[in-house]
């Protein structure tokens, strides 16, 4: 691999300028507890030489400082990108040479970066992702619509269908200051519902339509939809990765006593086009749903509902909205006048976690997730398609660079991402090439003889390495020392190899 000569410069040029990605978002700098925040813009520029220059203006202890860190590895996968380098940067300024290291990752016209100055125990964070991957007003905070409804949420003030005006008289959804401890909000929704003549309508909310197409409470003509081709945004929600897992905050109280009654949550994933519930046929659109849903009667709870995408995987639907709706009763109809179900502080959990690491197939030694950097010796330059990992995340991603230091040996990035950008680790592997040494020479004497082969056959049995050279023993590099290699090493004596 070419040896990169790691360059710094105040400013980029302006032809590097012409052709950089801007991405302008907040940065949080953090230093000896004190955290300050501004708006700020970063710039990827790819190099020539198909590397990248990234830049940071940012005020630092009062001062403007431009950060420019220039050869920076990029790799991408399944549409996210990922940037690691550590540099000392001259920044030309009072502050002189820094130490820096970044990690950086994009998708979708989105950045979110780590960025650390040990010798003045900075650490910074970028981000312009914002709510891009939540739910609108997820905390029901913002009530500014005309019909009292939350924003980009819906009861039967803004349904459709013969019997909507007579159903939003019947059923209620409302803002309430009944909140959840430890709520930073001041907010809570709340769905009632309501009867007349014996019949219950069930208090319901969605980020869709509802419809009220018919008096009997069981038709399918009452119902929760939503379609990316109605024309409008409001009652759409686009989704951009896979979640994980759906929190929320649930309160259930009950008109009429009954512990066989259960409150609802649905949420679905889907390709956009129409789908309703209760469903009137099947739909072959979804992509997945959370499992669970049914709700008891009782006081504040936080609920954390799974999502199912394999039960789906049949219908190769897209994932490109989210659907969710609540309801006083799980069975329309059902339930009682009164039945009341409060909402708050939803969030979609997208997870990004590395379980296992891996070299030619073997965990990478002293492995432990909390821990970011490690070293090997290799028989050569290293291929990034030796390094495997486990990772945990539907939509979770892993990237890989490798770059050449200076004095010879490679620094190696693995990187998991969540699909979200927001929960990524960075694990640094510096890789040095091993002295010269002779296949099957197990105990290191510099020749090859049966000694080698009984020292092999004790590290077999006794699992002590002292005095072992497990490059050597890994006599048919297969990553690993098993009785496949002293078989190997035994050949190689018979034929004088």
């Amino acid at each position: 691999m070419k040896k990169f000569l790691f360059s710094f410069c105040l400013a980029l040029t302006a032809a590097l300028a012409l052709n950089a990605t801007d991405y302008t978002g907040v940065v949080e700098v953090t230093r000896n507890g004190q955290t300050s925040t501004e708006t700020v813009t970063v710039s990827v520029n790819e190099q020539a030489n198909g590397l990248n220059t990234l830049t940071l203006r940012v005020t630092f202890m009062g001062m403007p400082l431009t950060l420019n860190m220039t050869d920076v590895p990029g790799a991408t996968a399944n549409g996210i990108t990922t940037y690691s380098a550590e540099r000392n940067i001259d920044t030309g300024t009072y502050f002189g040479s820094m130490y820096t290291n970044l990690f950086a990752r994009v998708t979708d016209g989105m950045m979110a970066a780590n960025v650390e100055i040990p010798q003045y125990g900075v650490t910074m964070w970028f981000n312009t992702v914002g709510d891009h991957f939540q739910l609108p007003n997820s905390d029901f905070e913002a009530w500014t619509a005309d019909n009292g409804e939350p924003d980009r949420w819906h009861g039967f003030k803004t349904a459709g269908g013969t019997f909507a005006g007579y159903s939003a008289g019947l059923v209620k959804l409302e803002q309430s200051n009944d909140i959840h401890s430890g709520s930073t909000g001041a907010h809570s929704a709340v769905m009632t519902a309501g009867s007349i003549f014996g019949i219950v309508a069930n208090g319901t909310m969605t980020n869709g339509r509802l419809m009220a197409g018919a008096m009997s409470a069981s038709s399918t003509l009452n119902h929760a939809e939503m379609d990316k081709n109605n024309g409008t945004d409001e009652f759409y929600m686009p989704l951009y990765a896979k979640p994980d897992k759906f929190n929320v905050w649930i309160k259930y109280t009950q008109g009429t006593t009954n512990a066989n009654n259960k409150a609802s949550v649905s949420v679905k994933t889907f390709d956009g086009t129409y789908y309703q519930e209760p469903t009137d046929k099947e739909y072959t659109n979804l992509s997945g749903s959370i499992v669970g849903g049914a709700i008891p009667a009782g006081d504040w709870t936080q609920y954390s509902f799974p999502f199912d995408y394999d039960s789906y995987a049949a219908n190769g639907a897209a994932t490109e909205a989210i659907f969710v709706t609540f309801s006083t009763n799980g069975t329309p109809g059902n339930g009682s006048s009164g039945d009341a179900v409060y909402v708050d502080d939803m969030e979609l959990v997208y997870l990004g976690n590395m379980t296992d690491l891996r070299y030619k197939g073997v965990t990478i030694d002293g492995w432990d997730p909390a821990a970011t950097t490690y070293s090997i010796e290799t028989t050569g330059e290293p291929n990034l398609d030796d390094f495997t990992a486990t990772i945990e995340g539907v939509s979770a991603v892993l990237t890989k660079s490798m770059e050449q230091n200076a004095d010879g040996s490679y620094r190696i990035a693995i990187s998991v991402v969540s699909g979200d950008l927001q929960n990524a680790t960075c694990y640094i592997i510096t890789a040095t090439e091993s002295a010269g040494f002779k296949k099957g020479d197990v105990n290191n004497d510099g020749i090859v003889s049966i000694a080698d082969v009984t020292d092999l056959i004790d590290y077999l049995l006794s699992g002590n390495e002292e005095g072992i050279n497990m490059l050597a023993a890994d006599v048919d590099e297969g990553g690993n020392v098993t009785i496949a290699d002293v078989t190997l090493l035994i050949d190689m004596l018979l034929s004088g190899v």
